[in-house]
């Protein structure tokens, strides 16, 4: 009895030091961020901007996951500096990569090596909310989230040719 309870002590000291060894990691998690949009105006429209370091040749995922109904969302990849210049909500800054409408991954390959920028453009009236993880394909890709922003509207086409379009 004396030699069952020993055993049984022993096992579960085991099982206790077992349960705080480090479980072997086999890749580095990809950077998620979490993002909240309000719909757009007849002013502006919101983005949301990550900005990450590759090397030429990389090539890069990017995802998407909504939390609530979906909404067609812009993406953009971009040099940092088109994030400072105006631009339109409906055409976007200057962009190395672009896809419009209901995104849910991108793939694009670094062109060379530097900073470049994912941006997430609401260019509608639903609000939305979501996440966006950047991954790079068999390397390690540093992020920074560069948050929200605020872009301009085209302006109203007042002139007698936009009649009837």
């Amino acid at each position: 009895m004396r030699l069952t309870s020993c055993v049984l002590a022993c096992l579960l000291i085991l099982a206790i030091v077992d349960s705080f060894a480090p479980f072997p990691v086999s890749g580095q998690a990809n950077p998620t961020y979490s993002f909240s949009f309000s719909g757009t105006s007849d002013v502006s429209c919101s983005y949301f901007g990550v900005e990450f370091n590759a090397t030429q040749g990389e090539q890069i995922s990017v995802k998407v996951s909504e939390t609530s109904i979906p909404t067609s969302l812009d993406l953009y990849v971009v040099n940092p500096s088109s994030i400072g210049q105006v631009w339109f909500c409906d055409i976007g800054p200057v962009w190395l990569y672009s896809n419009s409408g209901a995104v849910e991954t991108a793939n694009w390959i670094t062109p060379s090596t530097g900073e470049y920028v994912v941006l997430l453009v609401n260019n509608n009236f639903r609000s939305v909310s979501g996440t966006l993880s950047i991954m790079a394909v068999n390397a390690t890709v540093t992020t920074t989230s560069i948050g929200y922003g605020m872009a301009r509207q085209p302006p109203p086409c007042l002139g007698i040719h936009c009649i009837g379009s």
